[in-house]
């Protein structure tokens, strides 16, 4: 057995190898070596976001968005591996490992039906735990959803619920919050060091040096209604920064605003620019922290584009032409000029985790990688 695994273990170095010379992953960085490092770095995705669903929620909602006082905009080119479309796994898979894999992947290769858990791409997470920082997965979503999956566990299929949140009560991961999934329970996240949170209220109680799993009620997340206790994305944002930030080393957090997908795969263009506007007082909250800290960067961008939103100048209004996602470039804002992003520029969806590495202070050896 220890002979075949060492046979196709020197067969998948040899791939991967091989993938970085067709495009797999994002070691091209962003071919800007004109930045400094970070203490703290908060990648913020929203999930589905493009530019046209920020300009309707400008003209619907609000003129004025947290992201737009942000000193750079540039755009991420959102493919994956195999589809020019991605879905929400793959993009997410690029933004939390650095590498572009198929569609439905959970921080895999593209060969992962091959590889098994023999080797599988580093995230951003597990980059900032091995060294030492503290590190966490905000969602909107459930727990085991694509995206916080991609930062917190490795399965080639999305749908393994129950792999996900194996992977993710193993995790070092100090915090893990969004809508409840099947697999976790009280129980399971006492035996792995987490306590359980369920309401704001206990969220909020939380203390420094304590590792918690978040279960909250996900018709209060989708709906904005908080009838039952239950956080706002910004809420959960300012506690994770606090909770995180008692780290002397410094801390990684991904915040996912999940619902603004959600609705626009129903063309519901109120539900999905009100969780813009949701998300943007996230960012705002992240924003506020950075600046008063002086040594924290935020990102905000998205996995991909949903429902194709159109402008129709005759009658001033936006309109979907699908309801699925599409291959258009999406935002990306920087809070600093200085982290190796250039306005204007557009960038591999995988290069945007290898240059926030570097802006840590990880060199291009250590991320993307392989684990062994």
């Amino acid at each position: 057995m220890c002979i075949i695994k060492g046979i196709v273990s020197i067969f998948l170095s040899a791939l991967i190898a091989l993938s970085g010379l067709i495009g797999m992953t994002g070691d091209k960085g962003t071919e800007n070596e004109d930045y400094r490092t970070y203490k703290n770095v908060i990648l913020m995705i929203g999930d589905g976001m493009g530019f046209n669903t920020i300009a309707a929620t400008k003209a619907t909602k609000t003129p004025n968005l947290a992201m737009d006082n942000m000193p750079v905009l540039c755009e991420s080119e959102t493919r994956s591996f195999t589809n020019r479309v991605t879905d929400s796994a793959a993009g997410a898979t690029a933004l939390a490992c650095g590498v572009r894999t198929y569609n439905g992947a959970i921080g895999v290769y593209l060969f992962a039906p091959l590889a098994n858990k023999w080797h599988v791409p580093k995230s951003l997470t597990e980059l900032a735990i091995e060294n030492g920082k503290a590190a966490g997965v905000v969602t909107t979503d459930s727990t085991s959803g694509a995206t916080p999956a991609c930062f917190s566990a490795h399965t080639y299929e999305r749908g393994n619920e129950k792999g996900i949140s194996k992977d993710q009560l193993a995790s070092e991961l100090d915090l893990i919050w969004g809508a409840a999934s099947e697999s976790i329970n009280a129980e399971n996240c006492a035996e792995n060091g987490f306590e359980y949170v369920t309401t704001a209220t206990q969220m909020n109680a939380l203390e420094a040096g304590t590792r918690s799993f978040a279960q909250f009620d996900w018709d209060d997340i989708a709906n904005i209604t908080n009838e039952k206790d239950t956080p706002r994305i910004d809420a959960m944002t300012e506690k994770a920064i606090e909770l995180l930030n008692d780290d002397e080393d410094g801390f990684f957090l991904m915040v996912e605003g999940a619902h603004i997908d959600k609705f626009s795969h129903s063309n519901i263009l109120d539900g999905s620019t009100s969780h813009v506007v949701e998300f943007s007082n996230a960012i705002q909250v992240a924003l506020d922290f950075a600046a008063e800290d002086g040594d924290t960067l935020v990102l905000v961008t998205a996995d991909h584009e949903t429902g194709g939103i159109t402008y129709n100048a005759e009658t001033g209004e936006y309109y979907y032409t699908t309801g699925s996602h599409t291959g258009v470039n999406v935002p990306i804002y920087v809070s600093a000029t200085d982290a190796g992003f250039v306005s204007g520029e557009a960038y591999k969806n995988c290069a945007i985790p290898v240059q926030l590495a570097r802006v840590m202070g990880f060199d291009d050896e250590q991320f993307p990688s392989i684990k062994n």
